[in-house]
């Protein structure tokens, strides 16, 4: 099977969905495997990418009519039935039917485009993921194909964000493997769904090294640095407040914070900072592709970057701070204790105290050229794209697909 096809929500369109593939997509192109991407959405902007892979048609692109036809059979498949079964109706009818509209817009798009076997591979272990499954059970060219899929953050710990995936057993069931992004990911699909354990082994993303800033420190400054999305679950307004208040305590410090990122918060983040102490900078760069960031990274000496997120998977961000040489601060929430670590930084509760930034603070600062060093190998020892996937495309080239009929009963949550 020369062919590999992922499905990607929006991945090579807009300019800030899915960036961190991009550096899979590099690796990828240059295996010598037949790499086509098949977004879910479009957009406008397309970003640069290998001129060798090949971009089909969005999932959403099929016809009105056909849409139509796919939302109103639903109700007759008692998938549909069972998986709204149970506590918290709103809830499962409203993802539920979302989830499952969007598998069979992928099933109905796979059974158009898949004409000999193949590996088909989704980004996330959501709909795209179910659409797999349900178009294995129904056409003969997909049970010769194999079916993989990544897991992230919210596909993994949806609980967490109130989020209701449907069929989670079944598409398991159906699925040749599972690749969580983190050992924790791994964990909690594992103790959800014992009988597939074996399917599921974390396989962790990457980035390409970002070239070390050369610049040292400035003596009595602390320049911190974030990266995300400004929403309410990454929690921006309490890395502000945190730094904030460690300006006021430090008066002899000059400190400074730069973040990378725009979202709904923006303008309230913004309306914030202009209140701050004297020895206190802000830098709100709101979005900033990839590229730039490494660039920046690369030119100035950040001394520490911060991460306070309520959850998380593997975040790209800390890999970035990392293969920088910048220590990070970061919570201990989903799969940031494996990348945050003695030594990479300090992790801290979920529910931050100011307390904990300060001691965090402080230590990274009193260990910063040791933690500069053993950041950079640590990186490379884990999160290095070249090496991560190389290895993983290896893999999934040699997964055998099973195509027993003893799959295809009906395994309903």
């Amino acid at each position: 099977m020369n062919d590999i096809y992922i499905f990607t929500n929006s991945y090579p369109y807009t300019k800030s969905v899915e960036v961190f593939i991009e550096d899979e997509i590099k690796v990828a192109a240059q295996s010598g495997y037949n790499i086509i991407i098949i977004p879910t959405n479009r957009d406008r902007i397309i970003r640069e990418h290998p001129e060798n892979i090949t971009i089909l048609p969005c999932l959403n692109d099929i016809g009105i009519i056909h849409k139509i036809i796919l939302f109103f059979m639903m109700p007759f498949d008692r998938k549909f039935w069972s998986m709204i079964k149970g506590a918290g109706l709103s809830k499962r009818l409203f993802y539920g039917t979302k989830y499952l509209y969007g598998a069979y817009i992928t099933r109905y798009y796979i059974k158009r485009t898949i004409k000999s076997p193949a590996i088909l591979y989704s980004y996330w272990f959501s709909y795209t993921a179910l659409g797999l499954a349900l178009a294995k059970e129904s056409n003969n060219v997909v049970q010769k194909c194999t079916l993989i899929s990544r897991g992230h953050g919210y596909d993994v710990f949806s609980n967490s964000r109130s989020i209701y995936i449907p069929l989670r057993n079944y598409t398991l069931s159906m699925i040749d493997a599972l690749f969580p992004v983190s050992d924790a990911g791994t964990t909690y699909l594992s103790a959800h769904y014992p009988d597939h354990s074996a399917k599921i082994k974390t396989r962790r993303l990457g980035i390409l090294p970002i070239k070390t800033s050369m610049k040292e420190s400035v003596p009595e400054t602390i320049s911190f640095v974030s990266c995300s999305s400004v929403i309410k679950l990454k929690r921006v307004d309490l890395i502000l407040s945190m730094i904030k208040q460690y300006s006021e305590n430090h008066r002899n410090i000059n400190v400074s914070w730069t973040h990378f990122g725009y979202g709904a918060l923006y303008n309230q983040i913004k309306k914030a900072c202009e209140n701050i102490p004297a020895n206190m900078k802000i830098n709100l760069n709101g979005f900033t592709n990839s590229n730039e960031i490494h660039k920046l990274y690369s030119e100035n000496a950040y001394d520490i970057f911060v991460n306070l997120s309520t959850t998380e998977g593997i975040p790209v961000s800390i890999m970035e701070a990392l293969s920088a040489g910048i220590p990070a601060i970061a919570t201990d929430v989903g799969g940031n204790c494996e990348i945050v670590c003695d030594a990479t930084g300090v992790l801290v509760p979920p529910n931050v105290k100011y307390s904990d930034f300060e001691v965090a603070t402080d230590k990274i600062i009193e260990n910063h050229s040791t933690l500069k060093s053993s950041t950079i190998k640590f990186f490379n020892e884990y999160y290095n794209a070249e090496k991560n996937y190389k290895e993983f495309y290896k893999e999934i080239q040699n997964i055998i697909p099973n195509i027993s009929q003893e799959k295809y009963h009906q395994v309903i949550e």
